[in-house]
């Protein structure tokens, strides 16, 4: 191993609280290095929260315009969607961000080093770069940020079927005769009544007995009757047995509802089961991290981990699934270097599904 290029923080991912923490030391002097795999800022512009908000409002401004009678706007022509157009509108708002994203590091002084990271001894980084080569990086204080992905169901061929999970179903640039969702959890809900708006047939299949599971019954019915309103079929407690075929040509699922066994035939499917840490495969016993049953690194109130001066921020430390969290996770351990005394007890978080109606509460 080359000898180490010192720092003094040092962040392992570029998501919500990783980049905030990295220009927040970077401008207070601190020698900060961000090592990012792949997605400059994280999920939440390039992948999430903002090119899926970006694609439901065209899939509004579509109800709209296929509804304008209502609102007393003739239109005298046939209302298609173009998913090229579509994509195209969500990636130059991603382009924006990226540029957003890369001036602060140039303007803040943060190092940004895209490249993959493996820990090989206590706060010590080993980086294969993207362009080529690698790096060794130390440093005093380490921060984890690495996220998590989407879950794939262990059903037999499924995996096989290639689906799409919510990184590809954001770069389509057809649209799907019938998409197939499994899962009726934000994810799942937020394409197919966006899919439906654009003109294509979905199906949800929901394994659990409603839809949102973590919501009171009554909200997850009207949930389901606003979205069956529009044209979506909702298969809950149902069972996924088997899939055959493969995604973007001909897809199809044998599923066990509480009627018996069906038969769905689509052309696509969608995955929005749940996601994993994003914790595998980076050596962290390498650095004293210890994980919990679930593969979430073991974190205690002050987002401390079981190593000394290494912190875990975001989901992959097992804090709520939503970006605004993870920027308080980054307060957290912002005011606590500061001398402060913050912890993740006891606060609540509001949460939105972006379903038209919207979906909002707040939860401990």
């Amino acid at each position: 191993m080359s000898q180490p290029q010192q720092f003094e923080v040092l962040i392992l991912g570029s998501g919500e609280a990783g980049k905030l923490l990295a220009w927040h030391m970077a401008q207070s002097g601190r020698r900060t290095a961000v090592v990012e795999r792949r997605w400059v800022g994280g999920s939440c512009p390039n992948i999430a929260c903002l090119p899926s908000k970006n694609e439901i409002w065209s899939a509004r401004v579509a109800h709209l315009t296929q509804h304008a009678a209502q609102f007393g706007t003739m239109i005298t022509g046939p209302v298609t969607t173009d998913m090229a157009k579509v994509r195209q509108r969500k990636r130059n708002m991603v382009e924006g961000e990226i540029a957003f994203h890369l001036h602060n590091y140039q303007t803040t002084g943060g190092e940004l080093i895209m490249g993959t990271g493996r820990f090989v001894a206590p706060k010590t980084l080993e980086v294969r770069l993207n362009d080529g080569g690698t790096r060794v990086l130390a440093a005093d204080q380490v921060f984890l940020n690495i996220g998590t992905h989407a879950a794939i169901p262990s059903v037999p061929g499924l995996e096989a079927a290639r689906p799409l999970t919510h990184i590809e179903a954001l770069e389509l640039d057809y649209l799907p005769s019938h998409l197939v969702v499994l899962g009726g959890g934000y994810v799942g809900l937020e394409m197919a009544q966006a899919y439906r708006r654009f003109g294509s047939r979905v199906t949800i299949i929901q394994s659990g007995p409603q839809l949102m599971t973590r919501e009171d019954p009554d909200v997850a019915e009207e949930m389901q009757r606003i979205l069956s309103d529009e044209g979506i079929q909702i298969l809950v407690a149902a069972e996924t047995l088997n899939v055959n075929g493969r995604s973007g040509e001909e897809v199809g699922l044998t599923v066990r509802t509480p009627s018996g066994e069906q038969q769905i035939e689509g052309s696509d499917i969608l995955v929005g089961t749940g996601r994993v840490p994003n914790t595998a495969g980076i050596a962290l016993e390498q650095a004293g991290v210890e994980l919990d049953g679930r593969g979430y690194i073991r974190v205690n109130e002050r987002l401390e981990t079981t190593a000394s001066a290494v912190w875990a921020m975001g989901e992959c430390a097992g804090s709520p699934q939503f970006t605004h969290v993870s920027h308080d996770d980054f307060r957290i351990i912002r005011d606590n270097l500061a001398g402060g005394n913050r912890s993740t007890r006891d606060r609540l978080v509001p949460y939105c599904m972006f379903t038209d109606p919207r979906l909002a509460r707040a939860h401990p």
